[in-house]
C-alpha cells in the first residue's frame, strides 16, 4: 500500500505520514514507533523529505519573477524581458565660479580651463566633473566666469581590458554603487594606439549593423554591471588585442543630497599652463545638491520589468507612455498618462502625461519639450503627447483626540506624536501624495484610534483645498473641479433660509479694485460673490462673480482681471489714471506674461466616505495635520470650531506629510540649465 498523504509539508506531518505507511506493513503491525530506535530512522526520513520538498519549492519559486526572493534571480529573469534595473544615481550640484586670473608678464591670459576630476567638496562628499571646461578671460578686468557648472558626487574610476579571442571573456564593471549614466566606453586598436572610438549604449537592436560602435549593459551578480559588445552582425565585434577602456563614477547615492554649501577644491589652469590658486576662486551654489538615488529595489524590478516588456519599445496605450516616460526622463518619481477623451470636455488625438519629479518641482518648458521629443521615436500613429505638471488637491485635516490619562503615563505631546505616525502609516497605505491615491475619513479615524489603546475618542474636521492660478493682468474665467459633491445645507434652494458659505478664497486684487484685498465665497445658491472687509463688515463688490455646481464640485470664477495676490510682491502704481504693475523693479505691462499668481480655494465636501482625484493627473495630497490632544475630563473641554474654512492660512503651498509605506519600496536627472 502506497502512502496517501502526499500534501504533508511540515516535519510532523511528514513523520506521521511515514508512520502511517509503515503501520500498513505486516512486519510493523505491533511496532511501537514512539519508544523504539526505529523512531530515529523515521526522523531522518522525515527530515530528508522535508528538506527536499523545501528545496524543490524554493527552486520552483525562484524561476518566476513574482515569487523569486533573491535579487540575482529576479534580475536574471528581468534580463529575459530585456529590462535593465536602474543603477545608483549621483547626487548633482550646480555651481557658478568667479575667477580672478593673475597677470602673467603684464597681461591677462586669454582663457582658463577647469580640469576634469574633483571640483568641490561638501561635508564628507566630493563632487567631480568628467570633462574639462574652458572659458575666456576678460582682457580688461582679468575675471572669468564658469556658470551653471554641473558636478557629480563620487569618485571617477577607470578600468581596462585586453581583448582575448581565445578565452571566454566578460567585461565587468568591477566596482559597486556605480552610476551607469556616467559610464564612458572607449576602444583602442592596441596598447600603442593613442586614438580611440567611443561606443554608445543601446537597449534594442533596431537600426544596428556590423559596423555600429555600440554596447549593451546588463546587471549581473552582486548588483554589478556587465558590458557586452556586438557579434559582428548586431554591432561591431571586438578584435583580438584591442583595448577596452571604461570610465565611471562610484557614488554614495541619496546620502549626498541636500548639501547647500560646497567648497572649491578643483584645478584651474590658464591657457599658458599656469596653475591658478583656489584663493582666486569664488564658488556660489545655484541650488542644493539633488537627484542622488539608490539602485532599483527588487520590488520595483518585479513591478516594472513585465510592464516595460509589454510596451515592446512602442507607445500605444496610456500605460506604455507612462513607462517609457520614466525611461527617457529619469528624474520622474511617478508618472501617469491618460487619453484626452477622459477629460471634460474631451480632447481627442492627444495623450496627457503628468510627471511628478523627485524634488517636487515643476518642469520648465525646455524640459517638457525635450521629453516630448524623446517620446517621438516610440509613438505610434498621430497621437500627440502633452507633458503636464501634476494637479494637486489637498485634504486639510484638524484632529481632536481625547485619551484616558489613567491608562497611560505618556504626555500629550507623546500621544500627539503617536497619532502623527498613525496618519503617516495611513497615507502610505492609501497612496496619498501620489497618482491614484484616495482618502477615506473613516479609515483615517480608525488608524488614529489604533495608534494607542488609551485613545478614547477622536474627531476629524476635513476640508479640500485647491489653488487658482490666474494670469496677471488678463481678463479670464478660471474653473476648478474638486471631483466630489459639495455640502449644501439647503438643496431646495428655496431662498428662505440663509446659508453659511461652503467655499472661500484667499485674498486677491483686481483691475477694478487695485488697492483693496478682495475675496470670494458662495451665497449658498450656486453663485459666487466677491467682497472686501471694512472692519467687521463685508462690502460686496460683485454678486455675480461666477457659479458653483454643488453636485459635481465644479467652480468657475470670472470673468475677472486679477493683478495681484499675496504670494507675489506686486507694486501697483497709478500714473494719471494709468495703472502700472512691477515685480522686483521690473515693469509688467497689463496682459503681458508675468509671475504665476496663486489664490487658495477651500471647500467643504458633502461627505468624506471616499474622496478620489477629479482627473487622472490629479494627486490627492495630505498636508501635515493640526493635532489637538487632551486628557478626558479637561476643563474647559476642547472647542471644535463649526466652520473651519481658513484659506488665508494657505497662501503658500502646505507641507505634505511623509507617508510610511509598509514593507514596500521602489521607485529615476534633469540637467536643467547646468552642463
Amino acid at each position: 500500500m502506497l502512502p496517501t498523504n502526499l500534501t504533508a509539508i511540515t516535519f510532523d506531518e511528514l513523520k506521521s505520514s511515514i508512520k502511517s505507511y509503515m503501520r500498513t506493513r505486516p512486519e510493523f503491525t505491533d511496532y511501537d514507533f514512539e519508544g523504539s530506535t526505529l523512531s530515529y530512522l523515521v526522523d531522518v526520513l522525515a527530515y530528508n523529505t522535508y528538506y527536499n520538498a523545501f528545496n524543490a519549492n524554493m527552486a520552483l519559486n525562484e524561476i518566476f519573477i513574482n515569487s523569486a526572493s533573491s535579487r540575482d534571480n529576479v534580475v536574471n529573469i528581468a534580463k529575459l524581458l530585456n529590462y535593465v534595473p536602474h543603477s545608483y544615481k549621483c547626487s548633482q550640484g550646480c555651481v557658478n565660479l568667479e575667477i580672478q586670473v593673475p597677470l602673467e608678464n603684464g597681461q591677462y591670459p586669454m582663457s582658463v580651463t577647469l580640469k576634469k576630476g574633483p571640483v568641490a567638496a561638501g561635508g564628507q562628499f566630493t563632487f567631480v566633473r568628467q570633462s574639462d571646461r574652458t572659458v575666456s578671460v576678460n582682457a580688461q578686468t582679468g575675471t572669468a566666469f564658469i556658470s551653471d557648472c554641473l558636478l557629480y558626487e563620487g569618485a571617477i574610476l577607470n578600468y581596462s581590458y585586453v581583448v582575448n579571442d581565445y578565452q571566454k571573456q566578460r567585461f565587468l564593471i568591477p566596482a559597486d554603487q556605480v552610476d551607469t549614466s556616467t559610464l564612458i566606453v572607449r576602444v583602442r586598436a592596441n596598447q600603442q594606439s593613442a586614438n580611440s572610438d567611443t561606443y554608445n549604449l543601446v537597449d534594442n537592436i533596431v537600426n544596428l549593423n556590423s559596423d555600429s560602435r555600440v554596447y549593451f549593459l546588463n546587471e549581473v551578480e552582486d548588483s554589478r554591471y556587465e558590458i557586452k559588445f556586438g557579434d559582428g552582425i548586431l554591432g561591431r565585434k571586438l578584435v583580438d588585442n584591442e583595448i577596452v577602456e571604461i570610465e565611471y563614477i562610484r557614488t554614495s547615492g541619496s546620502a549626498a543630497n541636500d548639501i547647500n554649501t560646497l567648497t572649491f577644491m578643483g584645478e584651474l589652469y590658464s591657457n599658458t599652463g599656469n596653475l591658478i590658486g583656489s584663493n582666486n576662486v569664488t564658488l556660489t551654489n545655484v541650488y542644493r545638491t539633488r537627484y542622488g538615488d539608490e539602485n532599483e529595489s527588487t520590488t520595483s524590478i518585479k513591478y516594472n520589468a513585465p510592464k516595460y516588456y509589454s510596451t515592446q519599445y512602442r507607445a500605444v496605450t496610456a500605460d506604455d507612455y507612462s513607462l517609457i516616460t520614466k525611461k527617457v526622463y529619469q528624474n520622474a518619481e511617478s508618472v501617469t498618462a491618460y487619453g484626452g477623451e477622459e477629460l471634460s470636455p474631451p480632447i481627442y488625438g492627444k495623450v496627457f502625461i503628468a510627471i511628478k519629479t523627485k524634488n517636487n518641482t515643476k518642469l520648465n518648458k525646455l524640459t517638457k519639450q525635450t521629453i516630448k521629443n524623446n517620446l517621438k521615436p516610440y509613438a505610434m500613429a498621430a497621437i500627440e503627447p502633452v507633458i503636464t505638471d501634476p494637479d494637486y488637491m489637498y485634504v486639510i485635516t484638524d484632529i481632536f483626540s481625547l485619551y484616558d490619562k489613567n491608562c497611560t503615563s505618556i504626555s500629550e505631546t507623546e500621544m500627539a506624536s503617536k497619532i502623527s505616525v498613525a496618519v503617516s502609516q495611513f497615507a502610505g497605505q492609501s497612496l496619498i501624495n501620489n497618482f491614484g491615491g484616495s482618502f477615506s475619513l473613516s479609515k483615517l479615524q480608525k488608524a488614529i484610534e489604533l495608534a494607542d489603546e488609551c485613545i478614547d475618542t477622536s474627531a476629524i474636521q476635513a476640508t479640500l483645498l485647491r489653488y487658482l492660478n490666474p494670469n496677471m493682468g488678463q481678463t479670464n474665467t478660471y474653473c476648478v473641479d474638486f471631483g466630489t459633491a459639495l455640502y449644501d445645507s439647503n438643496p431646495s434652494n428655496s431662498g428662505d433660509c440663509p446659508k453659511e458659505p461652503v467655499l472661500k478664497s484667499g485674498a486677491f486684487r483686481t483691475l477694478e479694485y487695485p488697492y483693496v484685498d478682495q475675496y470670494f465665497e458662495d451665497d449658498g445658491f450656486g453663485r459666487l460673490q466677491t467682497y472686501y472687509n471694512s472692519g467687521t463688515e463685508k462690502v460686496y463688490t460683485n454678486t455675480e462673480a461666477g457659479y458653483v455646481n454643488y453636485s459635481s464640485g465644479r467652480i468657475c470664477f470670472g470673468p475677472v482681471n486679477v493683478i495681484a495676490t499675496p504670494n507675489v510682491d506686486v507694486d501697483i502704481s497709478d500714473f494719471g489714471g494709468n495703472l502700472q504693475l512691477s515685480v522686483g523693479g521690473q515693469i509688467i505691462p497689463l496682459g503681458a506674461p508675468g509671475p504665476e499668481l496663486q489664490i487658495p480655494l477651500q471647500v467643504i465636501p458633502s461627505n468624506f466616505t471616499t474622496i478620489t482625484p477629479a482627473t487622472p493627473g490629479t494627486i490627492l495630497a495630505l498636508p501635515i495635520p493640526a493635532i489637538n490632544v487632551a486628557p478626558l475630563g479637561t476643563t474647559p473641554p476642547p472647542v471644535i470650531p463649526i466652520n473651519n474654512l481658513t484659506p488665508e492660512l494657505f497662501l503658500n503651498l502646505p507641507t505634505l506629510i511623509e507617508p510610511i509605506i509598509p514593507d514596500l519600496s521602489g521607485s529615476f536627472f534633469d540637467l536643467d540649465a547646468c552642463f
